[in-house]
């Protein structure tokens, strides 16, 4: 049944997997095996634990700018699954909330949705959690994409603010890179009092040579 239906949407609709571009609607089986891999604990030079759900390539570097930048919103589901799966392996407590790295404003306006949200609200609720947009931006900076590792980090230092929160937060973002993003958000948090757990993010985009190993939690 699951075939005749991805066949079908393919003669009707032209659908692809955004992962390999098969015929389908959303991800394929063989797509969806190559992402079941466990969480892994990575190395972004924090000072708090940070887990990726799955590899940035070969399946997410097509995935995720097809939800972020063309609009597919039926892939939410599936990223916010993966983005689940990174915030169990860390063990939040019950009443831990998860605050979404904040897109630029102008980024935001011409996608017309804002990603980071959607994935927040996807994971909290597969976690049974709250989430929270307690991050904002003070300072546009520039798109993170074509930036090297140094220029990344001077691009976003002291670019964000924080709204205090008596609960413990998770950091949540779609894709850690160098990491940069992610230790300006746990800074600002931190200037107003919040304590941070770690952080989650859907994939990691580069392998790196030191890591704690495997978690072996699953949502």
């Amino acid at each position: 049944m699951l075939t005749y239906l991805h066949t079908a949407a393919d003669l009707l609709l032209g659908a692809t997997c955004p992962g390999c571009d098969s015929p389908g609607w959303g991800l394929c089986r063989a797509c969806t095996r190559q992402l079941s891999t466990p969480p892994e604990f990575i190395q972004r030079g924090l000072d708090v634990p940070v887990v990726a759900a799955c590899q940035y390539r070969p399946v997410l570097e097509r995935v995720i700018p097809r939800h972020k930048d063309d609009g597919a919103l039926h892939l939410s589901g599936a990223l916010g699954d993966l983005l689940a799966r990174a915030v169990v392996a860390l063990g939040p407590s019950p009443g831990t909330v998860l605050v979404p790295v904040p897109s630029r404003p102008a980024a935001v306006r011409e996608r017309g949705f804002d990603h980071a949200r959607r994935l927040a609200a996807r994971a909290a609720k597969r976690c049974h959690l709250g989430w929270e947009p307690l991050l904002s931006r003070v300072s546009r900076g520039a798109d993170q994409s074509g930036l090297g590792r140094s220029q990344r980090s001077s691009n976003v230092q002291h670019v964000m603010v924080a709204h205090p929160s008596a609960a413990p937060v998770v950091v949540i973002d779609d894709v850690a890179t160098s990491g940069a993003s992610l230790r300006e958000s746990v800074r600002a948090l931190r200037a107003v009092g919040v304590a941070v757990l770690g952080a989650a993010v859907v994939a990691q985009a580069e392998k790196l040579p030191q890591h704690s190993g495997k978690a072996d939690t699953h949502p």
